[in-house]
């Protein structure tokens, strides 16, 4: 049985036929190309829920819009600050890596940015390159929370004594 976990991306525009949508498309089906499976959703609604999801993801994608960030309005920066202390609560490991235009970037706050993996400048980088530096970052994490192997009953215990035949009775 092989598990699968993919990374999740998260975008409102993810099935929207504009530039965000094709943009975050295209850097899906690279991640897809590099051999990962590829979770899109358009909301992150109940965040307790949604983090729950944790547990079987290698990585999340939270797509952010410039527009979300505007002076005054802090509903999604407090939404934003809710879904990072969430995961994190569950998973203080697990690769989240916010995606936007580099002018969103200097929105976030510095208390959010330390919990990321890193922020991806929309049309910046290739989607191939910032689909291996993900993949790069969701391996290292997979590797790091696999479980060690058991050792076989049958096998000798490490550290322990060797076996002396020794008779007890008189």
């Amino acid at each position: 049985m092989k598990f699968r976990f993919p990374v999740i991306i998260i975008d409102e525009d993810f099935r929207s036929e504009n530039a965000s949508g094709l943009g975050i498309r295209v850097l899906a089906k690279a991640i897809e190309e590099e051999g990962m499976e590829v979770l899109g959703v358009t909301s992150y609604g109940d965040l307790t829920s949604f983090a729950q999801q944790q547990s079987r993801a290698s990585a999340f994608i939270l797509s952010i819009d410039d527009e979300e960030f505007v002076e005054g309005s802090k509903t999604a920066l407090e939404n934003l600050r809710k879904f990072v202390e969430e995961i994190r609560y569950r998973n203080e490991e697990i690769p989240i890596f916010l995606h936007g235009e580099t002018r969103t970037s200097r929105h976030i706050p510095n208390d959010v940015l330390r919990e990321l993996h890193g922020f991806i400048h929309m049309n910046e980088d290739t989607p191939e390159f910032v689909a291996r530096l993900i993949i790069r970052e969701a391996r290292t994490y997979l590797d790091s929370s696999a479980p060690s192997p058991i050792t076989p009953p049958t096998a000798p215990i490490p550290g322990t004594a060797p076996a002396i035949p020794v008779a007890w009775h008189s």
